[in-house]
């Protein structure tokens, strides 16, 4: 194959692409665009103080948990997928963020947003990565509903009355600057 087939094919690809995302959008909606790909990331102002969904769903061991049972605790909810680059890649900092933070009363909870056929892999994702905090899973895509979602990573920063305080769409970078400075005054409340 010439270089110019190549480069006929590789367009054609990308134009195919283009045209089923935008026929699904058409035809589901911008609430689709969490399937569609990650974000790109956008912060919410800190003081937002909207109580948090009441969202119910069912742990990575298979047990019941809610957002309620963490009421008197700093919650980092962050929604994520396997298929997800930024998702993977700001796990090790939501790790090291976790272990560094809870004996403050923080944690982070990994709402996971796969289809139940991906479980293993969420399951091979969580022990590669030594994930030390909860992770929930979300096969029937409540989480999409319940808290507005248009794409992967979104993180909110939950206090301890159960308001949400931060938001982000898009990656958690390493010692993220916005989200330290935040995370210490709910910290300190």
């Amino acid at each position: 194959m010439t270089s110019e087939q190549d480069s006929d094919k590789a367009g054609a690809t990308g134009a195919r692409v283009r045209r089923v995302s935008l026929a699904l959008t058409l035809l589901f909606g911008p609430g689709l665009t969490p399937i569609a790909g990650c974000m790109k990331k956008t912060d919410e102002p800190a003081g937002l103080r909207d109580p948090a969904p009441k969202f119910e769903t069912k742990s990575l061991d298979g047990e019941d948990v809610s957002l309620a049972d963490y009421e008197g605790q700093v919650v980092l909810l962050n929604t994520w997928a396997t298929w997800c680059d930024p998702c993977v890649r700001e796990l090790p900092e939501l790790a090291r963020m976790h272990e560094e933070l809870k004996h403050k009363g923080f944690t982070v909870i990994g709402l996971n947003t796969d289809v139940r056929s991906k479980l293993p892999a969420v399951r091979t994702m969580v022990v590669h990565h030594k994930l030390p905090f909860p992770v929930w899973l979300d096969f029937e895509s409540k989480a999409q509903v319940v808290f507005k979602l248009r794409g992967y990573p979104t993180s909110f920063l939950i206090d301890r009355a159960g308001n949400i305080r931060w938001k982000r769409e898009g990656e958690i970078v390493k010692n993220d600057a916005e989200l330290g400075a935040i995370l210490e005054t709910v910290l300190a409340e």
